[in-house]
């Protein structure tokens, strides 16, 4: 009877600190802040492009955007950035757009790969690498990865794949 007498208010304790920590780290308020957090890329020329209101900008208003997510170190997302060429030049003409988010921590060797690949398309970093507001916002977590996004900016598709990209393009557009 003594042991749970002492027990007991170090059990009370612990689960009070358990449910008081688990609403302030709760999934739901993690994903509010990063759904909330506004998302500031730079083009290798310099100019700001803000994520969160690709919709409102001139250039893709009312289009269909592809979202790149690709890093210069990774070979496969480099070689995936090659072939999104030819989706571009397939659908570009239908509507469709692509903005290429960079996970390079390294300005110069982004800046190297997008002059490389010679793309006709938006590219932009915070150079954050994985830290990336715009990599958490879009929960990714696997290289290359493409989002579609409608004209009014909701998600349609996310894969890592540029056939099930294109299949989805050919539904849509």
């Amino acid at each position: 009877m003594k042991i749970s007498l002492f027990v007991l208010p170090i059990i009370a304790t612990s689960l009070f600190l358990v449910g008081l920590c688990g609403n302030i780290f709760s999934p739901s308020d993690k994903k509010n802040t990063l759904t909330n957090k506004t998302t500031h890329l730079e083009t290798p020329l310099g100019e700001t492009i803000q994520l969160d209101d690709l919709t409102k900008n001139a250039k893709l208003k009312g289009k269909w955007i592809v979202l790149d997510f690709w890093a210069s170190w990774n070979s496969e997302s480099l070689k995936e950035k090659n072939l999104l060429n030819d989706v571009y030049s397939q659908y570009n003409t239908k509507n469709l757009e692509i903005v290429s988010v960079s996970l390079d921590n390294s300005k110069e060797r982004w800046k190297n790969a997008v002059a490389q690949n010679n793309s006709s398309w938006l590219e932009v970093s915070d150079l954050k690498g994985w830290e990336s507001a715009a990599c958490n916002k879009y929960n990714v977590s696997a290289l290359p990865y493409r989002i579609l996004l409608n004209p009014q900016g909701e998600i349609v598709k996310k894969t890592n794949s540029n056939q099930e990209l294109v299949k989805t393009l050919e539904e849509v557009l």
